[in-house]
């Protein structure tokens, strides 16, 4: 009988233990979800109440100047990258466009850390591939921040990754020519008949980069300036993305968000070359040159003036002739259809005046040649193909610029 009440006892207690542990297990899973509904599903509170909202800008965790990292993805491929430069003291906003077709070599120790992760990670890595070099999503996009930021020597603050919907919602491609200074290596570069070795030279490149269309300045302009609404659409915009920095943090800049004039943001291309059909970043040109940005102490007070000069520093010389307001006729020397309709397209979005297309039959050039009337003339054009010949000859009858498309501008 003793017996039966110890074992009575014992399992009375157990049950009392389980049940007590019960309690504290759902206690505690109840506590989660409502901070978690307060801070992230129900975040959309965080707009109504104007108190909330300063709570979460003085208590969010913030950079004076941020470096977003904005993958854009389609399946696997990654097709456009830029970094996003937010400095809060002068409430400067610029986005500098890497190309997804950048090839990097990977420092050894770093290439070899990476092996351990997949072996079947090559040490020369094309940037847009980064997603089919590992098992999923979040490693793929931080070791790829890791392997960019050594690249471009900086430190990036977060990432964020657009599926191409929204990219093509929220930006536009211009082409741009990206002026640099590439500075010259004196053990390797061979001296001059002097024996001095070779200054730096200007390097001229052709990119396409990534601008806010006029449908996303819009939206932006329709929330300037309303903390409420900055906020609301911040959240909107990261429950449509993949970040590795929370909505909470992302809102600490509600500040500067409602001081900046989105007509004055900058839109930059990175140094760098191209080799066939790879780009090389120019590592010490580039990191100057995203320093350079994240240093500014002066903010802008104007629209970005010329956009076929992006970046570094401007060559010196006679200034060049403007070409807005000639007349222009654009012919196809690339036998690839539409692409003189695309360029007429993309150049009188640009100002210019295209009142012509046709085809150049004579012979299939493969880079585009402009031909103007008088010397200086057609310089402001460059910058929309990729090494293109600019020569003063004879143009067609009632215009000013003939332009021949290559095919090295059909991509």
């Amino acid at each position: 009988m003793k017996k039966n009440n110890v074992v009575k006892v014992f399992f009375i207690s157990l049950l009392k233990s389980i049940l007590f542990i019960i309690i504290l297990l759902v206690t505690g899973f109840a506590s989660y979800k409502i901070s978690y509904t307060i801070l992230s599903d129900n975040g959309g509170n965080i707009g109504t109440k104007k108190g909330d909202i300063e709570d979460i800008i003085e208590d969010a965790q913030t950079d004076e100047v941020s470096r977003n990292l904005i993958y854009v993805c389609n399946g696997d491929r990654i097709t456009n990258i830029m970094i996003e430069i937010c400095n809060t003291k002068t409430n400067n906003m610029d986005y500098v466009t890497i190309p997804a077709r950048t090839e990097y070599t990977i420092p050894t120790t770093m290439y070899q850390k990476l092996c351990t992760v997949n072996q079947e990670i090559p040490q020369i890595i094309r940037i847009g591939r980064i997603k089919t070099y590992f098992a999923n999503n979040d490693d793929a996009f931080g070791y790829g921040e890791l392997i960019i930021e050594k690249m471009l020597g900086i430190k990036i603050s977060y990432y964020t990754v657009l599926d191409q919907e929204t990219y093509k919602s929220h930006y536009t491609k211009k082409r741009v020519s990206v002026r640099f200074k590439q500075e010259v290596d004196e053990n390797t570069v061979t001296p001059g008949p002097d024996g001095t070795v070779p200054e730096t030279q200007a390097v001229h490149v052709a990119q396409r980069i990534s601008v806010a269309s006029s449908t996303y300045i819009n939206q932006l302009k329709d929330i300037s300036g309303n903390q409420e609404k900055i906020a609301e659409y911040i959240k909107e915009q990261y429950e449509r993305v993949e970040s590795n920095l929370t909505v909470y943090n992302k809102i600490g800049y509600i500040e500067c968000y409602e001081k900046m004039n989105v007509d004055y943001f900058h839109y930059w291309g990175i140094p760098g070359t191209y080799n066939g059909k790879l780009f090389l970043v120019d590592t010490k040109a580039a990191k100057s040159f995203l320093n350079k940005l994240a240093n500014n102490t002066t903010g802008y007070t104007k629209a970005q003036e010329n956009l076929s000069a992006v970046t570094g520093n401007k060559s010196k010389g006679k200034k060049a002739k403007s070409s807005k307001g000639l007349d222009i006729i654009v012919l196809n020397g690339s036998r690839i259809n539409g692409l003189a309709s695309a360029t007429q397209t993309e150049l009188n979005s640009a100002g210019f005046s295209v009142k012509k297309i046709g085809d150049y039959t004579d012979e299939t050039l493969t880079h585009t040649r402009i031909i103007v009337k008088e010397k200086d003339m057609g310089g402001d054009l460059a910058g929309y193909f990729t090494d293109p010949e600019i020569i003063v000859g004879d143009v067609q009858e009632g215009f000013d610029i003939e332009i021949i498309l290559g095919t090295a501008d059909a991509n």
